[in-house]
């Protein structure tokens, strides 16, 4: 009679297979985050030919990542955001951010761009004052792809922040450390998995746009999983009652 009472009681995250598929969805948006981070790394060269791009603006681009995370503390931000709106909420504002920024940098790096498409004359403008500021001589499709890269890596820090608090609230009293280990294993997976496929991508679409797009619609993918983790949490939320709900913590200077 007991063990019946027990399982009545049992809430969504009790379940392995219902825990560790909410880990599956959170987790591979990560996935395909950190491909999109270094999806133009393998194609240094191939990017300064096709684009004029040289050393000094790759890896102006590269940092352009974390510039607003670091020095506009967004990912301070981010942490305010999730304490006041809850996990449902910054997951899917950090899918959101990814996709925007990635669709951004997809069209950075397209024909249409380059031939003076929506947007160019404002970014061409814009990088005269750059140059006038700080000296750095940044090609229209260098700052329309840093751009969107800041909104990216918002979106991502956001996400990272966001997958943490989702896996202690899922696995309380479970399989946490291994959950959160094996979410980070998936995450830099990615890595390995863009270094080889980014080259393959390029060179038969000889073009370093392509692999862009592909992993861009990874995270249209990726959104699509946040929004189906957002149905898993609202079930899990109406399953363990006011005690373990989001909005206990709420964000207050004190």
């Amino acid at each position: 009679m007991e063990q019946v009472t027990v399982q009545a009681g049992q809430s969504l995250r009790d379940k392995p297979l219902a825990r560790w598929g909410a880990l599956t969805l959170i987790a591979l948006t990560m996935f395909f985050a950190y491909m999109f981070v270094d999806v133009l790394s393998p194609v240094k060269t191939l990017v300064e030919t096709e684009l004029g791009w040289d050393s000094t603006i790759f890896g102006l681009y590269g940092g352009s990542e974390f510039f607003l995370n670091v020095f506009v503390g967004f990912l301070i931000l981010a942490g305010i955001i999730l304490d006041k709106m809850g996990v449902r909420f910054t997951a899917l504002l950090s899918g959101s951010l990814m996709v925007i920024g990635a669709l951004i940098k997809v069209y950075a790096l397209s024909a249409t761009f380059r031939n003076g498409g929506p947007g160019f004359d404002a970014i061409s403008s814009f990088t005269g004052v750059i140059h006038n500021t700080f000296g750095w001589n940044l090609p229209p499709t260098a700052l329309c792809a840093c751009l969107g890269f800041m909104l990216f890596g918002c979106g991502t820090e956001m996400a990272g922040v966001t997958v943490s608090r989702a896996i202690v609230k899922w696995f309380k009293g479970k399989e946490m450390a291994l959950a959160m280990g094996i979410e980070m294993a998936l995450a830099r997976f990615g890595v390995f998995v863009i270094f080889r496929l980014s080259p393959w991508l390029s060179e038969k679409f000889e073009t370093v746009q392509a692999p862009v797009i592909f992993v861009a619609l990874l995270l249209c993918i990726g959104l699509i999983l946040y929004i189906a983790y957002w149905f898993m949490d609202k079930k899990l939320d109406s399953e363990i009652g006011a005690e373990d709900e989001e909005e206990e913590e709420p964000f207050k200077f004190s």
